[in-house]
């Protein structure tokens, strides 16, 4: 089968597409292949091993996030990355996996690290407090997003409190679970730990 015009972008935005269709499980060189028409060993041209392709699609999700214009506010700045990527990974549940277990080593992925990094050094951390300040934010939008939306989050309906017995369980049974927002509680979470930090400064 000819290439059809491959570069490494294309193979990617296909890997992705697969995984938004599929799951990330479903990911392989012969399905890649068979989704872009080409024989499975021509994209090894585009992309060294199994792991690289993880790592083009860790870069591939993050080229999508919607960066906001910096305001200068480097806390209004942060919280508007963070919630950037947060929607990035909702667009993409199924690679949700993939950011939990992959660092960000490609140039793509290395350039959104930097611009958080830029945000956090301006506002007056040092380097490594600045790294971690940015790991901290990551790991709590990475771990909330994949808990609420990602594939193995659970469809149940939410838990009835009403029934368990009030004297052992008083606040549970107090608790209107039709009101209750995974985005706003993600959202309360990124302002508090931001509070923690500038305290820091």
């Amino acid at each position: 089968m000819a290439r059809a015009g491959l570069s490494r972008e294309r193979v990617l935005r296909a890997a992705l597409s697969v995984v938004d269709e599929e799951g990330l499980s479903a990911l392989s060189m012969r399905r890649l292949g068979r989704e872009l028409s080409v024989e499975a060993m021509s994209l090894y041209r585009y992309v060294r091993n199994k792991g690289d392709l993880l790592d083009g699609l860790h870069e591939t999700v993050l080229a999508q996030m919607r960066t906001p214009e910096l305001s200068g506010d480097w806390l209004r700045d942060a919280k508007a990355v963070a919630l950037a990527f947060r929607d990035a990974l909702y667009e993409h549940r199924e690679a949700i996996p993939v950011f939990v277990t992959r660092a960000a080593v490609t140039p793509g992925s290395l350039m959104q690290l930097e611009r958080g990094l830029a945000i956090l050094r301006g506002a007056g951390f040092p380097p490594v407090m600045a790294l971690s300040a940015f790991q901290a934010l990551y790991t709590l939008v990475v771990g909330s997003v994949a808990f609420h939306y990602g594939p193995s989050a659970s469809e149940e309906e939410a838990p009835d409190f009403s029934a368990l017995p009030a004297d052992t369980f008083p606040n549970l049974r107090g608790l209107d679970l039709a009101t209750y927002d995974a985005d706003e509680e993600l959202e309360l979470a990124i302002d508090a730990m931001l509070a923690g930090l500038a305290s820091r400064l």
